[in-house]
């Protein structure tokens, strides 16, 4: 089993800490990145380190790969996200896209351990588009 641990410290601004990790610090708060959008960070690059490892494994040629992750919360509190949509933008030359699906379905049911937590309460839309540039 795996411990992960972070600390949070109020920081000079109000409402706001600053956060220690194994990779450094960054402020989170009302001065700061907001929790909920750190949350489709988290999303996007879990599955963005993913699919870039698989398709290297699959000999693709990438130049470049974009993830916007839109989230829509409920009006009322707590304000969950109710539905995300992802949308996987990936370039590069002679790109199948039959590999990069595949990379795409193995990360979000296999290894991306933030789409495994979140899928399970809230709705999750993905769309991916290839882009050539042979």
């Amino acid at each position: 089993m795996e411990e992960k641990k972070v600390l949070l410290k109020l920081s000079q601004g109000e409402h706001t800490y600053l956060a220690q990790d194994s990779y450094g610090e960054l402020l989170v708060g009302e001065e700061g990145h907001r929790p909920m959008e750190l949350l489709l960070i988290a999303l996007a690059g879990c599955s963005g380190v993913d699919i870039s490892h698989i398709l290297k494994k699959k000999r693709q040629e990438i130049k470049d790969i974009q993830i916007v992750a839109t989230g829509i919360r409920k009006e009322e509190h707590p304000r969950v996200y109710e539905k995300i949509k992802l949308l996987y933008r990936v370039y590069g030359k002679n790109l199948k896209e039959k590999a990069v699906e595949e990379a795409l379905r193995l990360s979000l049911g296999k290894y991306c351990s933030v789409y495994a937590m979140l899928s399970k309460t809230c709705e999750i839309e993905v769309n991916v588009e290839v882009i050539d540039e042979a």
